[in-house]
């Protein structure tokens, strides 16, 4: 039997109708998108500029994929990927962007299959095989002090190449390996989930080698030691840093600020770092301006590794409440 798609669609559109779910042109979207995007752009003293490179969508709204791009040269911070949401309120499309007060609302305005389908892996900077040698990446610590424990929040498996979720008993949290801290940042105190606003996390970030670094990520705010603060640069928009540390060392306390939850300690992998900067949306600093400028550092070209006294099947294999324990060293 030939189908009449055309039937089909009208009585599709006609059964969303009386079942209240908006039925929008596709154009309709594309403007939506279009103005949303160039109004922020067009922010005064705006740090960045997005692109749209994707996006997924139905009848109840869109995901944007966005690139974060520097105005003046064009030129994208690579491995940054931002989520912009568009709902349509009956009369309009509504857009909400990273940092403002509906976008955990708008989110949860969009369908449950379509929030199902949020994947950005894609159009992230991708690893480059072989550029670390892979011997390199076995031999990484527990990120806890010896003899402290932890429980695995989020392995590999469910987030994704090189990040781990850990909830730390003692709260400290330790260097994976030896190396160079390369940015440390521990000025906010904001916990900004409902806002989107992963950009007010407090890390640190390790370069262990050529293209090889480390982040630790939601550390508790004023938490870095001082030894660490003394050697650093007060100013975020660069790598601040170039402290010496080893495997073991604390460098801050289990933290829930930025894009968080609950406290834990993400762990993130990566072939290189960056610094990029966004307005301060939440007046972070409580002086009543949000069109400052504040920074986040970040790791791409995520990659696994694996640690001491586990193979890199069984840390692969890591799953909600695995329990983990940092040897002591004899």
């Amino acid at each position: 039997m030939r189908i009449n798609w055309r039937r089909w669609l009208i009585g599709l559109c006609t059964l969303l109708f009386m079942l209240g779910v908006p039925v929008i042109a596709q154009d309709d979207l594309d403007a939506a998108v279009e103005a949303g995007l160039t109004r922020y752009n067009s922010l005064p003293e705006n740090p960045i500029e997005y692109r749209e490179i994707a996006r997924i969508s139905d009848a109840t709204g869109a995901v944007v994929y966005a690139e974060v791009l520097d105005p003046v040269t064009k030129q994208v911070y690579p491995g940054v990927i931002d989520w912009i949401y568009l709902y349509h309120d009956g009369e309009q499309w509504v857009m909400a962007l990273p940092g403002d007060a509906i976008y955990r609302s708008a989110f949860l305005r969009l369908s449950e299959s379509l929030r199902d389908q949020i994947d950005d892996t894609p159009y992230r900077t991708p690893a480059i095989p072989d550029l670390v040698p892979a011997e390199r990446l076995l031999d990484y610590h527990i990120p806890f002090p010896p003899g402290e424990t932890g429980l695995v929040t989020r392995g590999y498996a469910d987030h994704g190449t090189g990040k781990i979720d850990i909830d730390l008993t003692a709260r400290e949290i330790a260097a994976v390996k030896d190396g160079f801290i390369v940015f440390a940042s521990d000025q906010y105190d904001l916990t900004t989930y409902q806002s989107g606003a992963w950009w007010y996390w407090n890390n640190v970030i390790i370069e262990h080698g050529a293209f090889e670094y480390s982040l630790y990520g939601h550390i508790a705010f004023d938490s870095v030691p001082e030894w660490i603060e003394l050697a650093c640069a007060d100013a975020l928009n660069s790598g601040n840093c170039r402290v010496p540390v080893q495997a073991g060392d604390v460098i801050g306390l289990e933290g829930s600020t930025g894009y968080s939850t609950n406290p834990h300690l993400h762990l993130e992998f990566g072939q290189g770092f960056g610094i990029v900067p966004y307005l301060d949306l939440l007046d972070a600093d409580r002086d009543g301006f949000r069109e400052e400028s504040i920074s986040a550092g970040y790791v791409y070209g995520e990659h696994n590794v694996s640690f001491i006294g586990y193979t890199p099947a069984q840390v692969a294999a890591w799953e909600y409440l695995t329990r983990l324990e940092a040897p002591v060293q004899p």
